[in-house]
């Protein structure tokens, strides 16, 4: 008996016409885990939480990876449908892979593992020492994966949610002066010094990106007149990336992000992606009332060092 063969897979370089059905599989490939693993009435990335897409976007976080990433990002193909999709970056000697998806019924064609290799190569002419990403830690198809290619699971991530009144009653005493960049270039060497120091990586292109979206602020903060450290504030209340120079400043710093938060118009709540091994930052969260919504896994090849004051952006799609 003659069975039929399954239609070709056929990869490529993402052009900007792939941006929303990638911004559609992500959602789509996120409810059917979250509903999977019961996750589905807590996470804020349900859909049904989520604003509806528009087939004209704006799709920044596409745009800035076909500009500065394209050799890192790609499309799987099963006819005229996309069957899956990844997006790495690459900030000096770090490879992060932001995104990879592939359409739950085109999984066990080797389709993840494909456009894995294919994100690998994306830095071949630098010298990577590091090798990181944040996925579900309910995923084990995704983690073993990874874990295949030498990125392994070093910290557990908890998505924290809490009320903003909680937050305002926060007494605002601190001995850390703060204000708000307004202008990217500006603060370019005191980021790039921070983050150099803090997680061993300069971001500059993804601080660039944050200053471009009119939702994002970023915060310095200061010591006796020398940088301390930064934190971004959402207008929806989410808090992140943050990074501080020393311990002893970070959980000033993220006190007062969270109360820049909840002061938002459009926060109806507070909210961050919490490292499970940072003992001061989940006593904080759980001070505030705030309750874990969701858990993610950062994965590395290496870990970071200064983990411990690091504060990661919101989706995880960036460090």
């Amino acid at each position: 008996m003659r069975t039929e063969s399954l239609p070709e897979v056929v990869y490529r370089p993402a052009v900007r016409e792939d941006f929303l059905e990638m911004s559609t599989l992500i959602r789509s490939a996120f409810d059917g885990l979250l509903k999977e693993r019961g996750f589905w009435d807590l996470s804020p990335f349900a859909s049904s939480r989520l604003p509806p897409l528009s087939p004209s976007g704006p799709f920044p976080w596409f745009e800035l990876g076909l500009q500065e990433d394209s050799d890192g990002f790609w499309a799987a193909e099963v006819g005229d449908v996309m069957a899956g999709f990844a997006l790495s970056w690459v900030r000096g000697s770090l490879w992060y892979l932001a995104h990879l998806f592939v359409r739950p019924d085109q999984q066990g064609r080797d389709i993840g593992r494909n456009l894995m290799d294919r994100a690998m190569r994306h830095g071949k002419d630098s010298e990577i020492r590091n090798r990181a990403l944040s996925t579900l830690a309910y995923n084990p198809v995704s983690i073993s994966l990874y874990s295949r290619y030498g990125i392994y699971p070093r910290e557990p991530l908890y998505w924290m949610e809490g009320p903003t009144e909680n937050v305002k009653a926060i007494n605002g005493a601190s001995k850390l002066a703060v204000h708000r960049a307004e202008n990217f270039q500006t603060v370019r060497k005191t980021l790039t010094e921070i983050d150099t120091g803090c997680i061993g990586y300069p971001r500059e292109k993804n601080h660039e990106f944050l200053f471009s979206l009119p939702a994002y602020k970023c915060y310095i903060y200061s010591h006796n007149d020398m940088p301390a450290g930064y934190a971004y504030v959402a207008q929806n209340g989410r808090v992140g990336p943050a990074a501080t120079v020393s311990q002893d400043s970070f959980t000033s710093v993220i006190e007062s992000a969270l109360r820049l938060a909840a002061r938002e118009e459009k926060a109806s709540s507070v909210s961050l992606n919490a490292t499970g091994s940072n003992e001061e930052l989940m006593k904080l969260a759980f001070r505030l009332g705030m309750k874990i919504r969701d858990n993610f896994l950062l994965m590395s090849s290496k870990p970071f060092s200064n983990i411990s004051r690091y504060l990661l952006y919101p989706t995880g799609a960036m460090l």
